[in-house]
């Protein structure tokens, strides 16, 4: 198994860097800032063992009680949150060796093969991914799934950002995020039912707002978007913005409540909140809500989505 470290850059002060081991996003310097909390910077939470950077699945976020129904058969997965089978399992992408192929310094393909039955999925899934430098300071994330069976794939790269580029709390970012309604969700961290308007709530994040809400509390939450939808967030300083656009119905906004027990790479405690992801992807448990945005996969079909992260420093602080 190699450890190889691949190195993305657009001449312009955009450096990423990637390895085949859950195909994970480990770095990204911009504008002379390390913006990622990637595993050289800070120990994996013990909750979550080898999920920072990673790409989630077969698919990510949570499904009830570890089962679902499709086409009239139920399929019983593994449980590794209680009775939760969370981001694909147990032993799920983000474990995996990926196969890797770097084609330039602006583009890097990976490849996986998940076997009938893994982690109790029907059908034997393969995967082709791509991270490519698009333009200056723009990098995308690519993936297709195929399926020798009907089954529910959904991907998600689980990168935490900090744009201050240091070890700080992200309680000083910004972000605005243009969704019209969010999935309510139980104590289980489980949708509760059909998405409810954000209007009035603390979950209106439709202009400029902290990224934790007025009472202090953070979000793990899925949002509901128009694929295309722009969410943005900027720095605490103000001078570095990411724009993320992607071709999915749903956004999770995570304030970094599981990295509560996390540290940094020297072993000194992190400050609250030091990281913040926005995965887009489809809603959690939605294999169990056949009305909800859909994601099977089926013989002889395509499943593919694009996300893009853009960064930029803002015309105004």
């Amino acid at each position: 198994m190699s450890d190889e470290v691949f190195t993305l850059h657009d001449g312009e002060g955009l450096r990423a860097q990637f390895s085949a081991q859950g195909a994970r996003w480990l770095s990204c310097r911009v504008l002379g800032r390390e913006v990622l909390l990637g595993p050289g910077r800070v120990q994996d939470p013990p909750r979550e063992p080898g999920m920072l950077g990673a790409i989630c699945g077969r698919f990510a976020g949570r499904i009830g009680e570890a089962r679902f129904t499709l086409d009239g058969r139920e399929h019983r997965l593994l449980a590794n949150e209680g009775s939760t089978c969370l981001n694909g399992g147990p032993d799920g992408f983000h474990r995996r060796h990926w196969a890797a192929r770097q084609l330039s310094d602006r583009e890097l393909r990976l490849s996986l093969h998940s076997p009938e039955g893994d982690q109790g999925f029907p059908g034997a899934v393969d995967i082709e991914l791509a991270y490519r430098i698009d333009a200056p300071g723009e990098l995308s994330l690519h993936w297709v799934a195929r399926s020798s069976e009907a089954c529910p794939v959904n991907l998600v790269s689980r990168t935490f950002f900090n744009l201050n580029g240091n070890l700080s709390s992200v309680v000083d970012h910004r972000i605005r995020l243009p969704a019209e309604k969010v999935l309510p969700v139980n104590d289980r961290w489980l949708p509760l039912g059909d998405p409810l308007p954000v209007q009035g709530t603390r979950y209106d994040l439709r202009d400029w707002r902290p990224v934790l809400a007025r009472d202090g509390q953070g979000y793990e939450h899925c949002f509901v978007l128009a694929p295309g939808a722009s969410v943005e967030v900027d720095s605490g300083d103000r001078q570095l913005r990411l724009q993320i656009r992607s071709t999915l119905p749903g956004l999770v906004l995570d304030t970094g409540r599981s990295l509560h027990r996390a540290r940094a790479a020297d072993g000194h405690t992190l400050p609250p909140s030091p990281g913040l992801a926005l995965q887009a992807q489809y809603w959690p448990d939605g294999p169990n809500h056949e009305e909800w945005p859909q994601c099977v996969v089926r013989p002889g079909q395509l499943l593919a989505h694009r996300v893009r992260y853009k960064f930029f420093r803002p015309a105004m602080p």
